[in-house]
């Protein structure tokens, strides 16, 4: 048996995939579960991980190199396994893709390199002019731009993931160059920097050369409370009018009365069950895992302007004590049964105590102020879900008082787009109609 490997989707708005590094090489053995290969898109960075034991049979596509998501970039198979079959598909796969400089890319076969092995005399011209790209980390739409505007790549500063260089970077450098008479000096990052985070960089000090501020310095500011707001460190709610609060942005949604219901009936029912102190905050729990298994460009943290997905998820509860915010992480939730999860809260260790950084955030509106948006970094996203509602449904002459489920999803718009906001949201609310389903499936394959 063996499969194709192919460029994960790592997000609704995917376009392209890069693959950024191989962990093992052609012929090395691979065991199920392995990862074998770290990608990225536009936005998030994951890794892709063996399906099966086997052997790297092929490498389509190389590091740097990007294809579409869904397509061909390796083969993984027995090592004695015929892959001819597997080779036919994943190349005709290939076959014709077009490369953003608009020359088409063929699947690598012997006959193509052999096709295109220059002669000795420019093979050394073409080895020195590789060497001379790879010199620079830059994408194949920075090294265009670059060409258009004459600009050289070795001074541009990248602030794409692992500093790469981007287009903007190249079109920052050549508008950096032109305003002369700027009254800031600051590098091409930085300015990059000071809007993501809303910084004005006229309150920022310089520690660059001859006094230039540089990314550091912006975000030196933009991570410094603004003065007399009482705002704790860490996890904290944030008001629009609050500096860099632009950054995260909410999105609500309402639960169909089944989901809601589900929600309610469940908790009670693992109550009457089991003697531990079960909570709806444990059986939510359970719902976002299973979520969170669903949409995983939400369960990953963002920092030094990478947006990295997690495998593992690390979810903090978030409750107020004293009106101060605070967290306590579970670690490794997807793993855990719902007497697993009670222990472990009941516990209580934060995120600086355990050693993990949450990399998904739950609250109950019902034990804390709502007033603000939750924010818990380096985590990407924080779900509120308030379950203490009810609406007013006409029954004959008289109304029945139905429960009320509303949850509201904070998330860093540097990482997630509004749209994978919706999908969780919607995702979220079909998970909790199995709630009872969801929480039984805990315990499977367990003593």
């Amino acid at each position: 048996m063996g499969y194709i490997v192919k460029m994960p989707k790592l997000g609704l708005e995917m376009e392209q995939g890069t693959v950024l590094t191989w962990s093992v090489e052609t012929g090395d053995d691979v065991a199920e579960g392995d990862m074998i290969a770290e990608v990225e898109s536009e936005k998030s960075i994951g890794e892709v991980e063996a399906r099966e034991d086997g052997v790297l049979r092929r490498i389509y596509v190389e590091v740097d190199e990007s294809v579409p998501p869904g397509k061909p970039i390796g083969i993984v198979a027995a090592a004695d396994a015929d892959i001819s079959g597997l080779e036919t598909e994943a190349e005709a796969e290939l076959d014709g893709e077009v490369t953003e400089e608009g020359e088409t890319k063929a699947a690598p076969t012997d006959a193509n390199a052999d096709a295109s092995t220059p002669d000795s005399e420019d093979s050394a011209s073409v080895s020195s002019s590789t060497a001379t790209v790879t010199e620079v980390k830059a994408s194949p739409r920075a090294e265009k731009r670059a060409e258009e505007l004459g600009v050289d790549l070795t001074t541009v500063e990248g602030t794409g993931p692992q500093d790469a260089i981007t287009a903007e970077d190249v079109e920052a450098a050549t508008e950096s160059a032109d305003e002369s008479t700027d009254s800031v000096k600051a590098s091409p990052r930085a300015k990059k920097r000071a809007e993501e985070l809303g910084v004005d960089l006229t309150t920022v000090d310089g520690t660059g050369p001859q006094g230039a501020i540089t990314a550091d310095d912006v975000k030196a500011v933009a991570e410094t409370p603004p003065a007399d707001t009482g705002e704790p460190e860490g996890i904290r709610r944030i008001t629009p009018e609050q500096e860099g609060a632009y950054r995260y942005q909410q999105t609500t949604a309402v639960a169909d009365p089944p989901a809601a219901k589900a929600l309610l009936e469940t908790t009670e029912a693992v109550r009457t069950a089991f003697e531990e102190r079960v909570t709806i905050s444990d059986v939510m729990l359970v719902v976002t895992s299973a979520t969170l298994t669903d949409c995983p460009t939400l369960n990953a943290t963002y920092s030094e302007a990478t947006h990295q997905l997690q495998k593992k998820q690390d979810v903090a509860i978030a409750t107020d004590i004293d009106d101060d915010p605070i967290a306590s992480v579970i670690a490794d939730v997807e793993s855990k049964s719902v007497t697993d999860i009670v222990k472990a809260r009941q516990e209580g260790s934060s995120d600086d105590a355990s050693g993990h950084q949450p990399t998904f955030t739950l609250a109950n509106a019902a034990t804390g102020d709502a007033d603000g948006r939750l924010v818990n970094p380096p985590g990407v996203a924080t779900l509120e879900v308030d379950p203490t509602g009810q609406r007013a449904i006409p029954d004959g002459e008289g109304v029945e008082l139905q429960p009320l489920v509303t949850a509201s999803l904070t998330y860093d718009t540097n990482a997630i787009g509004f749209d994978d906001a919706e999908q969780f949201l919607e995702r979220f609310f079909e998970h909790a109609q199995q709630a009872s389903e969801l929480v039984l499936g805990t315990y499977r394959g367990r003593e």
